[in-house]
């Protein structure tokens, strides 16, 4: 026997939806109302025409009186039809049911002894989801914009979490997440790898986010579509699967049943394995034949002790906060890499000695081995953290330590440049005389790889590449070398690209320390106004310098493989200064007399549109 349980005032509907898809059935129409007039048989088909509130109050006695349903679509069954699985295509929904031939036992979930049919939201969840009606992108979008306001008044609040009566974890977050199964929230669908319902289990998802911008960043990705983005779980977000969980707090919970408020000091959250039946078609995957629930934990990564109780009193950063342990660690480093000493001194020397040799043998290997031994890098990420925290000890004592290292390397360099009888602008020479904002660039980089190296403890042993990437020593090396020769234009060159670097590591090199949390955004504010004064006014040499490298190659590019008549260009070089001198190769199947090669000079300064200083390397083709 069917029976149709519906709502008063919807008789219309359901002669003209319903009853006309059941005409070929025996089945009797009962209002909601008198359904405990009915003896129902354990046999009997029950299809529900319900709304959400209806059916909290009609699935628990049904599953007590082990009823079988059916259950169709309602407009207000928002939660339910997205808890429950069941399609919103009415029609289509009847003739399913109708063909079924095998019933479905599914679990029911209660919070506080309600039926929850998608999720329960404690404190603040930011849920992507209203009114249990999933949104398009830009609809999650626009809600998401609006709850950005709340982002600087968040704060995290106590929670003990118990699995039965055995105490789990005291923790703090911002909020929690309930669900039975990873379609009943954004988060969920994001997060739980499983996508297995009917399991006896529970997921509780705790949010506990460090810092505004990790929070961010994970609402940002839940908006993209799955395919984008995996289900990795963030680190701040625990897991906690149980057929049961209950929730203390000493303050007073506000939490969400589907949407609906209420507000506790605890909550009980509990499934019921496979209590309802249900006649709907569900996938055989989403029914767990396994009769043994197996709890798990992932809460490793939650606040606890010490580290909860901080974030509980303050409110929550935009960016990350290093933690008390992180931040003893590295400063004890610091400071150790800060002071000067013999050892110190000693390798600056010899660094500076095996560069200088490099140089004058023109062999890259050479100085890259003197860029391992440097020592300077150190002192200048000290400097780094010093001018963040505005620590006027550690600005002191690093600042003197990069100043001995750098008058140690010009002094002996310069000695070098004296006892070498040799005045020869090889091409490692040459190769750090013209800085550009191109150099600023790998300062930059390199700034952000020294203080990230230093910071984390387990890429320390990379600090050798690091220092061969910011190639400190070699300028301040060749400017040591112009000291020597008495060369304005060699040390200039050489000891502007120092400072380069040198400014390059030390702004960038304390904002990656400021972004990983190892000072305040005040503090740092002035140390880093400062720093950024310095790099501005290095760039203004570094500009000229990379808009006359841009003309060079500009001219090099028009005169390369240019022909004039049967003669050829090749082999083009550009020198900068009040008139360019420009070397070319040509060539040509016959000599080249003297007024060809002034008429020549003519054509490539009209190309060009300037006068030239030409240098030309006549070679005749066979």
């Amino acid at each position: 026997m069917y029976y149709l349980l519906y709502q008063k005032n919807e008789i219309d509907f359901i002669e003209e939806n319903i009853a006309v898809q059941l005409k070929d059935i025996l089945f009797k129409k009962i209002l909601f109302e008198d359904r405990s007039q009915i003896d129902f048989d354990k046999n009997d088909i029950i299809l529900t025409y319900l709304n959400d509130n209806n059916l909290r109050l009609f699935l628990p006695e049904a599953a007590k009186g082990n009823l079988k349903l059916g259950i169709l679509p309602h407009p207000k069954m928002n939660y339910a039809t997205l808890g429950l699985g069941v399609s919103n295509k009415l029609e289509e929904v009847v003739k399913n049911i109708l063909k079924s031939q095998t019933n479905h036992p599914i679990d029911l979930m209660y919070c506080n002894d309600q039926i929850v049919f998608q999720s329960v939201n404690l404190g603040e969840v930011f849920e992507l989801v209203d009114e249990g009606k999933r949104k398009g992108f830009y609809g999650q979008l626009f809600r998401f914009l609006k709850q950005i306001k709340r982002l600087r008044s968040l704060k995290h609040k106590p929670f003990s979490i118990f699995i039965k009566d055995e105490k789990i974890i005291d923790t703090s977050a911002l909020g929690l997440i309930a669900v039975e199964h990873s379609g009943g929230s954004i988060v969920s669908k994001k997060t739980i790898k499983s996508d297995i319902s009917n399991d006896g289990l529970l997921h509780l998802l705790v949010l506990a986010p460090q810092y505004i911008w990790e929070l961010v960043w994970f609402f940002f990705k839940s908006l993209l579509p799955d395919f984008l983005v995996s289900k990795e779980r963030p680190n701040f977000i625990g897991l906690i699967k149980s057929s049961e969980v209950t929730i203390k707090s000493t303050n007073s919970i506000d939490f969400t049943i589907d949407g609906e408020k209420f507000q506790s000091d605890t909550l009980h959250l509990k499934v019921d394995f496979q209590c309802l039946i249900v006649v709907n078609p569900i996938e055989e995957n989403q029914i767990d034949k396994n009769t043994s629930q197996k709890k798990s934990l992932f809460i490793k990564t939650l606040p606890q002790d010490e580290k909860r109780n901080e974030l509980i009193k303050r409110k929550l950063p935009w960016l990350r906060k290093a933690t008390f342990e992180e931040f003893k660690e590295l400063f004890t480093v610091l400071n150790e890499n800060a002071r000067s000493s013999n050892a110190y001194i000693v390798m600056m020397i010899l660094s500076t000695l095996i560069t200088a040799f490099g140089l004058y043998a023109d062999s890259a290997p050479v100085i890259i081995g003197a860029m391992i031994l440097a020592p300077l890098i150190s002192p200048i990420v000290s400097f780094s953290m010093g001018l963040i925290r505005y620590d006027s000890n550690l600005l002191k004592v690093s600042f003197k330590t990069i100043l001995i290292g750098t008058f140690a390397s010009l002094l002996f360099a310069s000695f070098v440049s004296i006892i070498i009888p040799l005045k020869v602008v090889t091409s490692e020479i040459s190769a750090r005389l013209t800085p550009t904002l191109l150099d600023l660039g790998i300062a930059v980089a390199s700034g952000v790889a020294a203080a990230f190296a230093h910071a984390k403890e387990g890429i320390a042993k990379s600090l050798a590449g690091v220092a061969i990437a910011v190639a400190l020593v070699p300028p301040l090396v060749v400017a040591g070398v112009g000291i020597g020769w008495m060369d304005w234009d060699v040390f200039s060159g050489a000891f502007l690209l120092y400072l380069t670097n040198l400014a390059g590591i030390i702004m960038f090199g304390g904002l990656t320390f400021l972004i990983l949390g190892f000072a305040p955004f005040k503090t740092a504010k002035k140390g880093l106004v400062y720093s950024l004064l310095i790099i501005l006014l290095v760039c203004v040499p570094l500009t000229f310098s990379f808009y006359t490298i841009k003309q060079e190659a500009e001219i090099t590019r028009t005169l390369e493989g240019f022909e004039i008549e049967d003669i050829r260009l090749k082999d083009v070089r550009v020198r900068s200064g009040e008139i360019p001198v420009i070397s070319i190769k040509i060539v040509s199947p016959n000599s080249i007399p003297d007024e060809k090669l002034k008429e020549i000079k003519t054509i490539i300064e009209k190309k060009i549109n300037q006068k030239i200083v030409l240098e030309i390397i006549s070679a005749i083709e066979f």
